[in-house]
């Protein structure tokens, strides 16, 4: 090695140790307070996060009542912190800020609601709970537990007033918007109390925000204090209400929306089932098989009964049944139709191919009360099943009465699978 050059030394072990300690230290220090960070960060979101649906279920309402009690437990000490500021900060009676009794008083109903608010938390778990009674009690003594905040800080004097838009924003929110409207009114009862109480001198005024305390006997500002008072509660709850409703009814609209979706969607799935056949099956009574088992699985109803076009009569070429219906209710049964108004709905179906829901077939006329004897009497739809213009046969499905009717949107259902099984029972036709 040249005598010019300077080998590196290496760094010892309690070097390394000693410069790597503080910079792990640091890091984890960093992380540490970024953790913290994020947590303080994201809690309030948490609290204040909606997780609950606009609708009338127990479930739902189970949801509102837990959001509404964690709500709670930010708020209620957000008043007590409230308090104590304004009389930390000279804005209150006392010569010397903080003073005892002020403390004791606002810790002792701060503590006394987030005590009540834990047992709201005991009683939810109950699954007996009368949830609508449940809210009301809670709501009610949040209008208490507001009043006293309100007394505390002087009574008519008091800038508190507007706790009392909690409930019955609350009321609105849980219960619907003439709840909000009824905790207007006790609202506005229960202070009027109070300032009542006050003047007949059954409680005493306390002195709180002492540049209100010359009001605090004038008659024309106590009226006005509740007049106004009593105008933003009926405000309040007719504004929540409002929006409540709107709210409600976007929910409403969008969950119909959503439900024509589905059904088009299903629908859409069925029709493509049906031009799949041909792909996967090669044997007509397979196809048929197939057709009618989508059918009764796609509609969601007792019975699909398959009429084929043979000869001048309709044959029943396949009769499928649902999972739900016992082996005992599966009759074989062979049937032939001829092709005659006279024979009934599903001929006059056939021959003038024309759809037909019927939903009281005791009462309709035209009924083959031999053929409803021997396939059974329940309300039904029929639909041709068509080819270029050709009635290739017949559809029918039926559900029993204690499942209700076929439905409008189920019977265009069936008439538009009737088309592409027409279609479809024409290819496998010509392919076999």
């Amino acid at each position: 090695m040249p005598m010019n050059a300077v080998e590196d030394p290496k760094p010892s072990p309690e070097s390394v140790q000693d410069g790597q300690a503080p910079q792990g230290t640091a890091a984890k220090s960093v992380a540490y307070l970024a953790s913290k960070l994020d947590l303080a960060v994201a809690l309030p979101k948490r609290i204040f996060e909606i997780g609950f649906e606009l609708t009338d279920s127990t479930e739902e309402l189970r949801k509102k009542i837990a959001w509404i009690i964690r709500i709670r437990f930010a708020v209620n000490p957000a008043v007590v912190l409230l308090m104590l500021l304004t009389n930390w900060q000279g804005l209150t009676r006392g010569a010397s800020t903080l003073s005892r009794e002020t403390l004791i008083s606002t810790a002792l109903t701060g503590v006394i609601s987030v005590l009540i608010n834990g047992i709201y938390i005991w009683a939810l778990r109950k699954k007996t709970l009368d949830l609508r009674k449940f809210v009301f009690l809670q709501l009610v003594l949040d209008v208490i537990i507001f009043s006293a905040y309100i007394w505390r800080t002087g009574g008519v004097t008091s800038p508190f007033a507007f706790l009392y838009f909690l409930p019955i924003i609350g009321g609105s929110i849980l219960l619907g918007p003439g709840s909000g409207m009824g905790m207007a009114g006790i609202s506005a009862g229960v202070f009027a109390s109070l300032v009542a109480l006050e003047n007949w001198g059954l409680i005493p005024h306390v002195s709180y925000f002492v540049a209100l305390d010359q009001f605090a006997q004038r008659w024309s500002y106590i009226v006005l204090t509740m007049l106004v008072n009593f105008f933003a509660f009926v405000a309040v709850a007719g504004a929540s209400g409002f929006m409540i409703r709107q709210v409600h009814a976007k929910t409403r609209e969008l969950r119909e929306s959503n439900l024509q979706l589905k059904k088009q969607a299903d629908l859409f799935g069925m029709l493509y089932q049906v031009s799949e056949v041909l792909q996967h099956h090669d044997e007509l009574d397979d196809v048929v098989d197939r057709i009618c088992d989508v059918l009764v699985n796609g509609l969601d109803v007792d019975r699909a009964l398959m009429y084929v076009a043979e000869g001048g009569e309709l044959k029943l070429r396949r009769v499928a049944y649902h999972e739900r219906v016992p082996e005992a209710g599966r009759t074989p049964m062979r049937v032939s139709i001829p092709m005659e108004a006279s024979e009934g709905l599903t001929a006059r179906c056939a021959l003038e191919n024309s759809p037909m829901n019927v939903t009281e077939p005791e009462k309709q006329d035209g009924i083959n009360v031999e053929l409803a004897q021997r396939i059974g009497m329940n309300p039904f739809a029929l639909a041709p099943m068509t080819y270029r213009s050709q009635v290739m046969g017949v559809l029918g499905i039926d559900r029993s009465s204690r499942l209700g009717v076929i439905k409008p949107n189920e019977f265009e259902t069936l008439i538009l699978f009737a088309r592409q099984a027409g279609q479809t029972l024409a290819a496998g036709a010509k392919l076999i």
